[in-house]
């Protein structure tokens, strides 16, 4: 857990959403590259999180499935930023939802841990 939940993961993740996220407001061939990079944070980051964790588990399904609904809720939240965003007539609105997404995400990473924690013990796996 502590290995998983460790600041510079946290940073690339957070990175990585954030360009994600505010690619759609950029002209087109920037946009293509806001999202490359993005999931080339994301997945990079997930490649040494796998390299470097001291101890290698199985996900358990009850894991998979609170990080599915964890992503679907970040889904939600963009949206509704965005939709907000364009009510109020802001000019970057999806710009502006991926902050809004991405402090929540890292908020989330906070105020969940020992949610997860718990599932993981859990599962038997602590």
């Amino acid at each position: 857990m502590r290995h998983a939940n460790s600041r510079p993961y946290l940073i690339v993740s957070a990175l990585g959403l954030i360009a994600v996220c505010s690619s759609v407001d950029l002209p087109s061939p920037w946009n293509t590259a806001a999202v490359l990079a993005g999931n080339a944070l994301v997945l990079g980051g997930l490649f040494v999180h796998q390299r470097k964790a001291p101890v290698r588990r199985k996900t358990a399904g009850s894991e998979m499935l609170f990080h599915a609904a964890l992503g679907i809720l970040l889904l939600v939240v963009f949206w509704t930023a965005a939709i907000g965003a364009c009510f109020l007539g802001l000019p970057v609105r999806h710009t502006l939802a991926a902050a809004v997404t991405t402090l929540t995400a890292v908020a989330a990473s906070y105020a969940l841990r020992p949610a997860v924690g718990g599932i993981v013990r859990r599962n038997g796996h602590a």
